[in-house]
């Protein structure tokens, strides 16, 4: 087996191009995913849905002051979640890309080798 034979193999390159893209988005997504995780769970820790309920009993205007404060909170609580969604998709999506690339590269492989195996016995005998 040739080290040209590999790299002229045009599954065993698209194999090894999936592996690095899927690595790529494999450490993003889990860079990401712990981020957003933490973002959420402290979103989730300080009770948005209790502060709601506690402001029913004020004046629209007081509610309105009041309430601004927690709206943001709950809007960055919101948008955290759906990042953490996006980038478990990212993080899923890379370990897909790796498990195909590194089945390209493998049958490209073995492909190769089962090729040259003829030629390969062939020399050992002889030799």
């Amino acid at each position: 087996m040739k080290l040209r034979s590999l790299y002229l193999n045009l599954y065993f390159v698209v194999g090894l191009v999936l592996v690095l893209l899927g690595a790529g988005n494999w450490t993003v997504g889990a860079v990401q995913v712990a981020r957003y995780r933490a973002l959420v769970e402290a979103g989730s820790k300080t009770g948005l849905e209790e502060s709601y309920r506690s402001f029913r009993e004020l004046t629209p205007r007081k509610n309105r002051a009041i309430l601004s404060g927690i709206h943001e909170e709950r809007e960055r609580y919101d948008a955290a979640r759906v990042k953490l969604d996006f980038f478990h998709v990212v993080l899923r999506g890379g370990l897909l890309l790796i498990l195909i690339g590194l089945g390209l590269a493998f049958s490209a492989l073995f492909r190769i080798i089962r090729r040259d195996a003829p030629t390969m016995v062939g020399k050992l005998t002889t030799g």
